[in-house]
């Protein structure tokens, strides 16, 4: 891990300049290309192009990308990532769907709405029973889709986790730097949801401005939850697998309904589905708060 007291004001600053301020250029187009239906050019520039750029401001800033830590430690705690965020995620979503029944209608509606058409188009849907391909797809959101997902994730978690966190915790304290951290993950996203209508449609009361303040909510939870597990093994390639845990527990949930312009639920990173990650994030701030941070 990087030791938080070599990571000046100035480096700080350069690292921000780059992780927000150039990748707003991609994560706004990105906007503009899901808006306007082209999900392909939408997953290039945010999968691939924005979502690497926290991890050059790293480099550009100078804050010590080497000692982000490479090597898993406490391997014991790679399950725990790869399974935790996801449990938690289906805990909540079911949690949904108890004050909602009505909204329990397997579908491939929304799934395939997340989906370039040249690729949606390969699959006849309508030949295949939605539970069985939920089921299919919540076993591949532990094993397949994590892995495949792990370099996107370390993109931003080099970022956040390495640089952003680590400073603002420092500064701030471990449980106020944790809370700021997450909101500015969070605003990290807002030109997709402003933008595109991600996450939440266009449809939700509140429109537009209850959609970014909700993902800075469900991101502080999952942040506290990604930087415990940060500080505990000292491996940056433990919070990526959580972080592409974290958005493949996504996948299964959007084949359970077709309710998407909704801020209460089910898709991930909505209200009631997140509360169970708040209940441990909440946890995790009170019980972790006192004890110093391992550089």
């Amino acid at each position: 891990m990087i030791d938080p007291k070599n990571i000046s004001t100035k480096k700080f600053i350069i690292f921000m300049a780059v992780a927000f301020g150039a990748a707003m250029i991609p994560l706004c187009l990105a906007g503009v290309m899901l808006n306007k239906g082209n999900t392909l050019a939408f997953m290039l520039l945010f999968r691939v192009v924005a979502v690497c750029i926290p991890a050059v401001a790293v480099i550009v800033s100078g804050s010590g990308f080497k000692k982000l830590g490479f090597k898993p430690h406490k391997i014991g705690l790679i399950p725990v990532a790869l399974v935790i965020p996801q449990i938690l995620t289906w805990i909540g979503t079911a949690i949904y769907f108890m004050f909602f029944p009505d909204a329990f209608r397997p579908g491939f509606d929304a799934y395939l709405s997340q989906l370039p058409s040249e690729l949606s188009s390969i699959i006849d849907y309508s030949s295949i029973d939605p539970m069985a391909f939920t089921i299919a797809m919540a076993v591949m959101s532990l094993t397949v889709i994590p892995i495949s997902q792990i370099l996107p994730s370390f993109g931003e978690e080099a970022g956040w986790r390495g640089v952003l966190y680590p400073f603002l915790k420092e500064r701030l304290g471990k449980t106020l730097g944790r809370i700021i951290g997450g909101i500015l993950w969070g605003v990290w996203h807002w030109p997709l949801i402003l933008i595109g209508n991600y996450f939440y449609g266009n449809g939700y009361p509140g429109f537009p401005f209850l959609g970014p303040v909700m993902i800075c909510v469900a991101l502080m939870a999952y942040g506290v939850l990604i930087d415990w597990l940060y500080e505990k093994t000292g491996s940056i390639i433990v919070p990526s697998i959580a972080h592409a845990a974290m958005n493949a527990a996504a996948m299964p949930v959007m084949l359970l309904s077709n309710v998407q312009d909704s801020l209460l639920g089910p898709a991930a990173f909505t209200l009631i589905p997140v509360i169970p990650v708040i209940v441990v994030a909440v946890v995790i701030l009170i019980t972790d708060r006192s004890r110093k941070v391992n550089a």
